[in-house]
């Protein structure tokens, strides 16, 4: 594999994790009001516009919010939330938040052709090969969600399938130590499922699943990974702080 490239960290990027950093440390019981814009900017070392961008994001994530004239406060709700469906991490990571210990359980790793659904989604030609990533996410050794990732198969090169097995890495680091490039958003359909729609799903027993078809994204916005997830949702449980938009 290629060395891994030296990772640089937008400002905006820098200063939302040193905004939540903040806000992990204050006694939410006694205020959640943050600093006015001057200090803020003094405390975490960046300027106004790299701050209010900044909290522009946080904000569209559920993190903050903003009264006009009396300043930018911590949404307590959004903050004591487990699970949000933005932003989110590797799978594992979710499971670690959600407070279990996450283990994966791969199930293949193998060369197949995209087919006509795969194809449209990555932006490719019907046929072309493609790495087919399968594997159970179990929390506290209960599997809670089945994943299936494809990517394709040139982006590796010449490495073999056994090497990427061997690396042990998720999909996104793998990719990111192979071609340099990073999943920045994706875009996700979601729709509920049950336990008959795969025969991988037969662990599920009857339940009802999440089903979440995601493409993943790089920094030039081009489809890098394929990503379908089907969660128990009686292990874990997503929530979402939605700004609403309504004209009195």
């Amino acid at each position: 594999m290629k060395e891994p490239m030296i990772k640089r960290i937008d400002l905006k990027t820098q200063a939302k994790v040193k905004i939540q950093e903040y806000i992990a440390s204050l006694d939410l019981s006694k205020s959640n009001k943050l600093p006015r814009e001057e200090e803020f900017c003094r405390i975490i070392g960046v300027s106004r516009i790299t701050l209010r961008s900044a909290l522009n994001e946080l904000e569209m994530e559920g993190l903050v919010h903003r009264r006009q004239g009396k300043g930018t406060f911590v949404n307590i709700t959004r903050r004591n939330m487990k699970l949000s469906f933005s932003p989110v991490g590797h799978f594992g990571d979710v499971i670690s938040a959600a407070g279990y210990r996450p283990r994966i359980e791969q199930l293949s790793l193998e060369l197949i052709c995209a087919d006509e659904r795969l194809a449209a989604a990555l932006e490719i030609e019907p046929g072309q090969e493609l790495v087919s990533d399968r594997k159970y996410f179990l929390a506290d050794d209960e599997v809670c969600a089945y994943c299936e990732d494809f990517f394709p198969r040139n982006l590796i090169g010449d490495i073999s399938l056994e090497e990427l097995k061997a690396g042990g890495l998720s999909v996104f680091h793998y990719l990111y130590e192979i071609t340099g490039r990073k999943v920045l958003w994706d875009k996700v359909d979601i729709s509920a499922v049950d336990s008959s729609a795969k025969k991988e799903l037969g662990v599920f027993a009857d339940k009802a699943l999440l089903y979440l078809h995601g493409v993943n994204y790089d920094e030039q916005d081009k489809p890098l990974v394929l990503i379908d997830e089907y969660v128990n949702t009686g292990i874990l449980t997503f929530s979402q702080i939605r700004q609403r938009i309504i004209n009195y």
